[in-house]
């Protein structure tokens, strides 16, 4: 039988682990239109996004490259987030239901 702090800690990793894989889709879909804007023959040749060299046009192409992307990846990031909603509230109620034994 499981304890309520092993049950616990169990939910606070799922989360965690799931918090992580949202950030991880973020960075590779940055890393991506970042990766494209660079590339762009249309633009003038940068180091990257934090460069000096890096202009308004460049950041421009940049949010439209990177809106795009996430439009391709909005299922996946919405059931993610829906997910962490889901954990973040069973996590929450777990709480609300110790307190609860606890004052008995």
């Amino acid at each position: 039988m499981s304890t309520p702090a092993y049950r616990l800690r169990l939910m606070r990793d799922r989360r965690n682990d799931n918090q992580q894989r949202l950030e991880i889709l973020e960075r590779r879909l940055a890393h991506q239109a970042e990766a494209a804007t660079r590339s762009d023959q249309s633009l003038p040749e940068t180091f990257g996004r934090y460069a000096s060299d890096w202009t308004k046009r460049h950041e421009a192409e940049f949010q439209r490259r990177l809106s795009e992307l996430r439009l391709g990846a909005r299922n996946e990031i919405g059931s993610i987030k829906q997910k962490l909603e889901r954990q973040s509230n069973a996590i929450a109620d777990f709480h609300l239901r110790q307190a609860r034994t606890n004052q008995r």
